[in-house]
């Protein structure tokens, strides 16, 4: 909704309204980008004669969709890149035939990057070679990268222009995949990849080019079109580093920024970061720093996370990322300058280092308000949730796994630990805040698909997995709503359809709370509003988002 005499106002009704704070309001005012007013219809004319009268239909709205730990930078630049997910490679074969299609199309020397590798799904557990890829592309350097963007292959073009040549070439956090002979297979895992590839996770000079800002820039708005698309209103990119921040602050500059976005700054560039002294931001402002990322171990899939119990099926022994020492100054740092830190962290013993260190930057220096964050927060116990509950820590899992992944990761942990995976309903019951979060591209973006995994725990062949922890439609919808506000601070202004918050909301083509919970990921997104503006579909593009940016 737009209007051009700001404050006359629209009052907006629909079939019916889920305000998420319990209560269900016939309509509501929008006046600039703010919810003035609820009540009835006629109360609310009465109170504002001059408002126009916007009647949605048999839709029922709710707070927009707020992911608060996903990659849309990352996603954006993928755009640029050549797409080899399962659902466009779904085997060897394919992968190998897409990427020497490519080849044949780049000129020699030009680096070929392919992304959303699944081998799990594609490549039957077995990550491609140096060797594949060389036979594929013999004329260009290739990177491919897994969909978890914790590890990627390099072809021999690739490893050379890396500097990635025997096994001890590995920097700190990662690691370089070799033979029995202790020849380099290509893989790079974790640091060795962000090297390569990742400038925001690294303090090195990449080695794959970049694409230019305008391009990058371009890129961002038409992946926002896809969130927009699923109800996404505001996101928290979990991982920014200089160049990612120069391509959303440009656009929010131009007053083209099309979402809300809570950067979270890579610890290896928070100093260049403070020395831009930003403003604090203020609520209509779309981009704002929330945090510092930090990682203390590595993936879930595979089930090489950081665990207190060795993963016997693993496809390799969990290891921190740092040390509990160093883990402990990162925590104390950002702590004592009054930062918030975030760190990823995946398994009990890697969530347990970082809550000793958060423990012990309070003890240092108490700051009680302070709403330190683990994201993924994968596997708990009992003494992790407590700890959690007592130190305020905000818990960020992911939503979606159990569908997107249960299947893969009943491969390597035991039925104990699966019902302590993603552990929702535990956090929730113990008290603990509980943010909303896709990973994406590690998972699936569209948050309808993560409530009906929360609240079904199913996976994609309809097995459970970890049942316990399913939690209701009003629960999860909390979670992606209210939930991931509180994570950034913003609960005072966002995640609710109440007057002083922010207008940001979306249409659903039914009730999500009366729908067999098996359908909701099949439930049609009408229409997203940001800000009081109409951003899906769009007037330009009545009919949505094309196929294949979907």
């Amino acid at each position: 909704m737009s209007n051009s005499e700001p404050y006359a106002g629209q009052i907006v009704t629909a079939g019916r309204i889920v305000a998420g704070d319990g209560t269900e309001p016939e309509a509501f005012v929008v006046a600039g980008e703010w919810i003035r007013q609820t009540g009835p219809v006629a109360a609310l004319r009465a109170a504002w004669p001059r408002a126009t009268l916007v009647d949605l239909g048999a839709v029922t709205l709710v707070p927009g969709f707020n992911d608060a730990h996903s990659h849309p930078t990352v996603c954006a630049e993928q755009l640029l890149q050549l797409d080899l997910s399962p659902q466009r490679v779904p085997d060897r074969a394919s992968m190998l035939a897409t990427l020497a299609q490519r080849a044949a199309d780049t000129p020699a020397g030009e680096w070929i990057v392919g992304v959303g590798v699944d081998p799990a799904r594609s490549l039957g557990g077995v990550p491609l070679s140096a060797a594949e890829l060389d036979a594929a592309c013999p004329h260009q350097p290739v990177l491919v990268v897994d969909v978890t963007l914790h590890a990627g292959v390099l072809n021999s073009a690739g490893l050379a222009l890396a500097g990635y040549r025997r096994i001890d070439d590995a920097p700190s956090g990662g690691e370089l995949g070799h033979d029995a002979a202790g020849r380099l297979t290509g893989v790079l895992v974790d640091q060795a990849l962000y090297d390569v590839a990742f400038p925001a996770f690294t303090r090195r000079a990449t080695v794959v080019p970049r694409p230019d800002r305008a391009a990058a820039q371009r890129a961002f708005v038409r992946f926002a079109g896809r969130l927009h698309a699923a109800g996404i209103t505001s996101v928290g990119d979990a991982m920014v580093g200089p160049e990612s921040w120069e391509t959303l602050a440009g656009l929010a500059a131009a007053g083209e920024l099309p979402l809300r976005v809570n950067a979270l700054v890579g610890y290896e560039h928070w100093e260049s970061f403070r020395a831009l002294e930003l403003p604090a931001p203020v609520p209509t402002d779309r981009l704002r720093v929330g945090g510092v990322k930090a990682f203390a171990d590595g993936a879930v899939n595979g089930g090489v996370a950081w665990t207190k119990q060795p993963v016997p099926a693993a496809e390799a022994p969990g290891q921190p990322r740092m040390s509990p020492a160093q883990l402990r100054q990162v925590v104390a740092d950002v702590h004592e300058r009054g930062g918030t830190i975030a760190v990823h962290a995946n398994g009990d013993r890697a969530i347990a280092e970082v809550l000793a260190a958060v423990e012990a930057a309070q003890q240092r220096r108490p700051r009680p308000q302070v709403r330190h964050r683990i994201e993924h927060v994968a596997i708990v116990d009992d003494e992790i949730v407590a700890a959690m509950r007592a130190l305020r820590v905000v818990a960020v899992p992911f939503g979606q796994y159990p569908a997107a992944h249960g299947d893969k990761l009943r491969r390597f942990y035991d039925a104990d630990r699966i019902e302590r995976m993603f552990a929702h309903r535990t956090l929730l019951d113990a008290g603990v805040p509980v943010a909303g979060s896709s990973d994406h591209p590690c998972g699936p973006y569209e948050p309808l698909y993560a409530l009906q995994s929360l609240v079904t725990r199913r996976d994609r062949t309809g097995t459970p997995f970890g049942e316990r922890q399913a939690i209701t439609v009003d629960q999860a919808l909390a979670v992606y709503t209210t939930g991931s506000a509180y994570a950034s601070g913003e609960e005072a202004t966002k995640g609710r359809i109440a007057a002083g918050q922010l207008a940001d909301f979306v249409a659903l083509a039914e009730d999500p709370r009366t729908v067999p919970a098996g359908r909701l990921a099949d439930l049609a997104v009408v229409g997203t509003w940001l800000g009081g503006t109409r951003v899906y579909p769009t007037p330009a593009d009545p009919g949505g988002v094309p196929p294949e940016d979907r």
